[in-house]
């Protein structure tokens, strides 16, 4: 029987595969090689350096093209040659209409990973629905992430969403609580110097909506509770480099002005791959974001190494951590002592950790894996191509 043929388009911001992409990449880099057995696929992505016009990712033919104005065109005049049942296009509702509009007779699934692109500056309220209402399907991460695309989108929109949860695969990560992880843990620590110091891990973007100012408030109420605690900050305001903004420059001038040099320690930058590596070190991870995160895939990576999280409660963020059980929730609006609080308990209670890390570990084998995501997946465009 032959395969349903699919195009997946990415955003053309960053080339796929890399260990410098956004989630954007990464998610569809490991997510559709394993849907091959069902869809016959193709991805369509950016020119890199160092990688080939035609290549593939993981066995899936992969499409490059040179980024900017022309990427889209490009990309519609191929699909008009290959002509496949289902186009995929990821984060860019623009890109989906003018794809829809240039191949009429393609099912057209729109699949969002955050509302940065259902929102100004990007896109006009009031344009919103106008631009979905073509969309065959539009799939999401969470169940808040649909419920903002509901609001604002007429009937018809509404019931073409659909919720795919984001996955992680396991073996990318050494859980902790083995004495053999543990002995490597001992070692990498002291390797850095960073022996008998508790392990504070916040791994993502260096931007106000992140929250990490927030992180070092907290920190400072730590401190007087938990004296060897060092907190590592993984991450700058852009993926692949590490120039420096007005935030991380205020955040430096925040660590000094709280005294808190030698409790804190950027690595800037970490490409993926190795950042994997990091969460082997941590005690617990913290995700301190104001601003609502559709999903939260540093949350399954913590998970995935058996650290318990202290997260905000908001957005997507309550959809993977169960609070009191793989981590804790906490209130944006509440301060920095609820976070600190939550931290210094974990901080104190090796079992607890210990616990909570292992229950975080069996959620994603149960539910978060890439397989998962895959498979539903799949499942959702054939479905779009049938009806």
């Amino acid at each position: 029987m032959q395969r349903l043929k699919v195009a997946v388009i990415t955003p053309g911001s960053f080339v796929i595969p890399s260990s410098r992409s956004s989630s954007v990449e990464r998610v569809i880099a490991r997510m559709v090689p394993l849907a091959s057995h069902k869809l016959q696929a193709q991805i369509y992505g950016i020119r890199g350096a160092e990688t080939p016009d035609h290549g593939d990712v993981d066995g899936i033919p992969c499409m490059r093209y040179t980024r900017g104005a022309g990427y889209i065109p490009e990309v519609i005049a191929d699909l008009k040659r290959w002509l496949p049942a289902v186009i995929d296009v990821h984060n860019r509702p623009a890109v989906a209409y003018a794809i829809r509009e240039a191949l009429p007779d393609s099912k057209i699934v729109l699949t969002l990973h955050s509302t940065t692109f259902i929102r100004e500056p990007h896109l006009k309220r009031k344009d919103m629905g106008r631009l979905l209402l073509p969309m065959d399907r539009i799939i999401v991460n969470s169940a808040y992430l649909g419920a903002i695309v509901a609001s604002d989108s007429p009937d018809a929109v509404r019931e073409r969403i659909v919720i795919n949860k984001l996955g992680i695969h396991p073996g990318d990560f050494l859980p902790r609580w083995t004495p053999a992880a543990e002995a490597i843990r001992s070692a990498r620590l002291e390797d850095f110097g960073w022996s008998g110091r508790r392990i504070v891990l916040y791994a993502g973007r260096l931007v106000p909506g992140k929250g990490v100012h927030r992180l070092l408030k907290a920190l400072r109420r730590i401190v007087h509770t938990c004296p060897d605690v060092l907190l590592l900050i993984a991450g700058s305001a852009y993926y692949g480099h590490d120039r420096l903004t007005p935030y991380t420059a205020a955040l430096h001038r925040q660590i000094r002005k709280l005294r808190l040099a030698r409790h804190v320690h950027f690595l800037g930058y970490v490409p993926h791959p190795a950042l994997a590596s990091l969460y082997q070190l941590a005690d617990v991870a913290v995700v301190p974001s104001v601003e609502a995160e559709a999903f939260g895939l540093v949350n399954l990576e913590a998970m995935a190494a058996g650290v318990p999280v202290v997260a905000s409660r908001i957005g997507g963020i309550p959809e993977v951590i169960q609070h009191g059980k793989t981590g804790w929730l906490v209130y944006p609006s509440h301060g920095e002592q609820e976070m600190a609080d939550a931290i210094i308990r974990l901080l104190q209670q090796p079992d607890l950790r210990q616990r909570m890390g292992e229950a975080g570990l069996g959620e994603v084998r149960s539910q978060f894996l890439w397989q998962h995501s895959a498979e539903r997946w799949a499942q959702i465009v054939t479905d779009c191509a049938i009806e």
